[in-house]
């Protein structure tokens, strides 16, 4: 009976979450963001802004921050994509002649040859060849594109309502957070305190340790892509920055480049970029990201790093966030616990000193 109380607002919680599971996402990362930018919006809020004002150029700010190096990345693909198109043209008008290499394959090298001279060799073979494989494939070329585009409709949506939400945070969030707040101090009186203090402070330690590593990264490995030859080093660079946000995203980046120098031709140039990319992701992810991460709730290197390897393997991205901040709550739980018991022990201790 101790817990009656409580049991209606779970239920409606859980009834509520069920019937909102498809946009909880959006709501998380709406009020992830407003906690990291809310001292950029109290500080404009205090300089004089309007809170419509202020709300609308955070988001401006978080879409150019966002959206901008994604209209870059595509103005460069469409620039790669025009030049293959002109590159694939002429090569349909005069025919691709055999490699000498092709002749000297054991086995299969009277096939390879006869396939590559009726195919490739002569003028318009490559268009007829693209032709005939893009009729295979049509099928499943439709039912991609038909997924990739529910996809793409899909997460733009969830984009709109985070957006949506985000704006109305900035503009209601003291109201929100007294609800918050009353409704927390009713259901969890003991221990709200404690998660209230610690939440703000350790999202926005994640977003610092994210953010500082994807600039550490994007400058680094773009320094060394640089070295190593690769075309449009600065805008790579940009792009693995954001890419590092995503857990894998650096990894990806410098192996593409490096095997974009493979096939340039560089094979020297591409171990060595992939081996110094892997060599400071390991020191990065191992000990850089999880020091800055735990250092605003004081939290020990392993804590940090099995909280943050823990909360994105089972939540995605949002489990960077999530990870940290329950590692957070258990050492601000066990410190709390082990408090009495060291001021237990002081007066026995002194008890002994005084005997010897």
């Amino acid at each position: 009976m101790r817990y009656a109380p409580l049991l209606l607002p779970v239920l409606f919680a859980a009834v509520l979450a069920f019937l909102l599971q498809h946009f909880l996402g959006s709501l998380a990362w709406a009020g992830l963001l407003a906690v990291i930018t809310w001292p950029l919006h109290q500080r404009l809020l205090r300089r004089g802004w309007p809170p419509v004002a202020s709300a609308t150029a955070l988001l401006a700010l978080l879409l150019v921050s966002f959206i901008g190096p994604s209209i870059l990345l595509f103005n460069a693909l469409t620039n790669e994509l025009a030049g293959l198109e002109r590159l694939l043209t002429n090569v349909n008008l005069t025919g691709v002649p055999a490699p000498g290499w092709l002749q000297r394959l054991p086995l299969f090298a009277e096939p390879a040859l006869k396939w590559w001279n009726d195919h490739l060799a002569v003028p318009g073979g490559l268009r007829a060849l693209i032709q005939s494989g893009l009729g295979d494939f049509m099928p499943e070329l439709t039912g991609a594109a038909r997924i990739w585009g529910s996809t793409i409709l899909a997460n733009a949506l969830y984009l709109f309502l985070t957006l949506l939400t985000l704006f109305v945070l900035y503009l209601h969030g003291p109201t929100v957070v007294h609800y918050v707040d009353s409704a927390g101090e009713r259901l969890l009186p003991q221990h709200y305190r404690r998660l209230r203090s610690i939440l703000p402070l350790s999202v926005r330690g994640t977003a610092l340790g994210l953010g500082s590593i994807a600039v550490l990264e994007g400058i680094v490995l773009g320094i060394a892509y640089a070295i190593a030859g690769a075309p449009a080093p600065a805008l790579l660079g940009v792009i693995t920055g954001y890419l590092a946000l995503i857990p894998g995203g650096a990894p990806l980046s410098f192996t593409m480049v490096s095997l974009l120098l493979l096939g340039q031709g560089h094979p020297g140039a591409a171990l060595g970029l992939f081996t110094w990319g892997a060599v400071e992701l390991f020191m990065v992810d191992k000990f850089i990201r999880p020091k800055l991460i735990g250092k605003r709730v004081n939290l020990p290197f392993l804590a940090v790093l099995f909280g943050l390897l823990g909360g994105v393997s089972t939540m995605g991205v949002i489990g960077l966030f999530v990870g940290p901040f329950l590692m957070a709550l258990l050492f601000a739980w066990l410190r709390e616990d082990a408090a009495p018991a060291a001021i237990e022990v002081a007066p026995a201790a002194e008890k002994i000193e005084r005997i010897r």
